[in-house]
C-alpha cells in the first residue's frame, strides 16, 4: 500500500499531466484553425497563380491562333487580289513609265508605222531637223495617213529639252496638228542609277554612263511606242531616208511569209530596225534587264536570237544613211557611212514567189537566192567568164509588164555585168540537176550595168524563167544588187 506522502506525488504527477494535456489540446485548438487558413490561403494563392498561368497560355494559343488566322485571312486577301494578275497585263503589257508630251497627242487609231528617234544634246539639234524633214518629205500624204513619228528628247536636264522643242514645233507645226508628230519626254529620276557601273566593254566611265543611258532611252521610247502601230522602225537622230521608204517596208512586210523579230534596212548600228509592236515591251524590259552590260547594238542581236531568229534579215539596198560627224554621246566623232544606201530607191517590184540559179562562184554568203524576190539582199559572184548565166525560175508563170535589174554599188561601182543580156524562157525543165527553161529568147541588152524594160503591153504569153546571160569575160566581180519585176495581175 502506498504512503501518503507517494499518493500525493503519484496524484500530482496525474495532475500534471492532465495539466500537459490539456494545454497541448488547447494550443492545438488554437493553432490548428490558424493552420487550416494558412493552407488554404496557400491553395488559394497557388489555385490563383495556376488560373493566371492557364489564362495566359490559352492567351497565347489564342493569339497564335490568331496570328495563323490573320496570316490565312490576309493570304486569302492578296490570293484574291492575284486573281486579277494575268501574264499579259503584267509582264507582257508596257511598263507603267511616266510620260511627258511636249508636243503633238496619241493617235487616236492605231498606225501601221511609228517611227522612233531618240535625241540628247543641243549641238545635234541640226541633225535631228534634218533627219523629221527627210522622214517627211520622203513619205506620200498615203504613207503619212499610216505612220507617227516619235521624238523622244532624253536630255539629262529639262530645261535643255525646251530649244529643240521650240524648234521642232517651228518647222513641223502641220505635222504636230495632223498627229503625224509627237515629242516626248521622261524624268531621269525614274531611270536606274548610272552611278559605280562596272567596266566591260568600254575603257571611261564616262563612256559607260553614256552607252547606259542610251539603253535606258531606248527602253523608254520602244515602251511608249508599243501600243501606237503595228509595226515600229528605230532611227537615230542623224540620218537620211530614202525615197518611198514606208512603201517599200510596207510591201516587203506583207509579202514575207516566214516568222521574223528583227528586220535590217540599215547595216549601221540601230538604224532602221523594224519590230513587231507586240515585242516592243519585251524589247524594253531587255533592254532595261542589261542597261549596263553592253552596248545597245549588241543587245540587239542577243534579243533577236533569243526569239529564235539565228541571223539579222538584211534588207538591202539600205534605205537610212547615217549623215552625223559628232555622236549623240560623248562629242565622238563618228563619221559611218552605209555603202548600200541609195537614195533615189527608184520604184519596186511586186515581190514574186521564186527561185535564183547561177554557175558563177558565189562569193561567201552572197548567194543568188539573196538578190531573188522577195530578195533581202544581194548576189556576189566572182570568175564572170563568158557564158556564165543567172537564171530566175518562177514558182507559177508570170507575164511580166515591167523588169529592172541593177548591178554595182555605190562602194563597189567597178562590180557591174559590163556585158550581157536579158532572156525569158518557157516550158521549165531540168538539165544535170538544176531547174531551167527548154525555150529562152533574148529580150534586151544590159547598160552600164543596168537593165530595163517596160514595153510588155502587149506579151500576152505567160513565161517560166528569166535569164541573165554573161557575153564577155571580166575581171571585176558582179554584184546583183536588186531585181524588180512587175508582173500582170488577174
Amino acid at each position: 500500500m502506498l504512503e501518503p506522502r507517494q499518493l500525493r506525488d503519484t496524484r500530482g504527477k496525474t495532475t500534471m499531466k492532465t495539466k500537459k494535456l490539456q494545454k497541448a489540446l488547447a494550443w492545438y485548438w488554437r493553432t490548428f484553425p490558424r493552420i487550416f487558413l494558412f493552407l488554404v490561403i496557400i491553395i488559394a494563392l497557388f489555385s490563383i497563380i495556376w488560373n493566371k498561368h492557364q489564362e495566359e497560355c490559352n492567351c497565347f494559343k489564342m493569339e497564335k491562333a490568331g496570328k495563323e488566322g490573320a496570316t490565312h485571312l490576309q493570304a486569302i486577301c492578296e490570293t484574291l487580289q492575284n486573281q486579277n494578275f494575268t501574264v499579259k497585263r503584267s509582264v507582257m503589257d508596257p511598263l507603267p513609265i511616266p510620260y511627258e508630251y511636249l508636243l503633238g497627242f496619241p493617235p487616236t487609231r492605231k498606225k501601221y508605222l511609228s517611227i522612233g528617234i531618240s535625241s540628247i544634246q543641243e549641238k545635234n539639234r541640226k541633225y535631228l531637223l534634218k533627219t523629221i524633214e527627210s522622214i517627211f518629205k520622203r513619205s506620200s500624204p498615203m504613207d503619212l495617213k499610216e505612220m507617227v513619228l516619235v521624238v523622244y528628247l532624253a536630255n539629262n536636264h529639262f530645261h535643255l529639252n525646251k530649244k529643240p522643242a521650240t524648234d521642232i514645233k517651228d518647222e513641223f507645226s502641220s505635222y504636230i496638228e495632223s498627229g503625224n508628230l509627237l515629242v516626248i519626254y521622261s524624268s531621269l529620276a525614274s531611270y536606274p542609277s548610272l552611278e559605280g557601273l562596272k567596266r566591260s566593254f568600254f575603257d571611261k566611265e564616262k563612256k559607260i554612263q553614256a552607252k547606259s543611258k542610251q539603253n535606258v532611252d531606248y527602253a523608254y521610247l520602244v515602251n511608249f511606242c508599243a501600243s501606237l502601230s503595228h509595226y515600229y522602225l528605230m532611227l537615230e537622230d542623224d540620218v537620211i531616208c530614202a525615197n518611198g521608204f514606208f512603201s517599200v517596208i510596207r510591201q516587203y512586210i506583207e509579202d514575207k511569209n516566214e516568222p521574223w523579230t528583227t528586220v535590217a534596212f540599215s547595216k549601221l548600228g540601230y538604224i532602221g530596225k523594224l519590230y513587231h509592236n507586240e515585242d516592243l515591251p519585251k524589247l524594253a524590259r531587255f533592254l532595261l534587264m542589261f542597261y549596263s552590260e553592253m552596248p545597245s547594238d549588241w543587245l540587239l542581236e542577243l534579243f533577236y536570237q533569243s526569239k529564235a531568229q539565228k541571223k539579222m534579215i538584211t534588207f538591202t539596198p539600205s534605205l537610212f544613211q547615217h549623215i552625223g560627224r559628232i555622236s549623240s554621246f560623248h562629242n565622238v566623232e563618228n563619221i559611218f557611212k552605209d555603202s548600200e544606201f541609195h537614195e533615189d530607191f527608184g520604184d519596186f517590184g511586186d515581190f514574186i514567189d521564186a527561185s535564183c540559179y547561177t554557175d558563177i562562184a558565189v562569193f561567201q554568203d552572197y548567194l543568188a537566192q539573196e538578190v531573188c524576190p522577195p530578195g533581202r539582199g544581194f548576189f556576189w559572184g566572182k570568175n564572170v567568164t563568158t557564158g556564165k548565166t543567172f537564171t530566175m525560175i518562177f514558182q507559177t508563170p508570170i507575164i511580166p509588164l515591167r523588169v529592172q535589174i541593177y548591178t554595182g554599188s555605190t562602194k563597189y561601182p567597178q562590180d557591174i555585168l559590163h556585158s550581157g543580156y536579158v532572156e525569158m524562157g518557157k516550158l521549165k525543165t531540168e538539165e544535170n540537176g538544176t531547174v531551167t527553161c527548154k525555150y529562152f529568147r533574148k529580150v534586151g541588152d544590159f547598160h552600164i550595168g543596168q537593165f530595163e524594160m517596160d514595153n510588155y503591153e502587149a506579151l500576152t504569153e505567160q513565161i517560166d524563167c528569166l535569164r541573165i546571160q554573161v557575153t564577155a569575160t571580166q575581171k571585176e566581180w558582179l554584184r546583183i544588187r536588186k531585181i524588180n519585176i512587175w508582173v500582170k495581175k488577174d
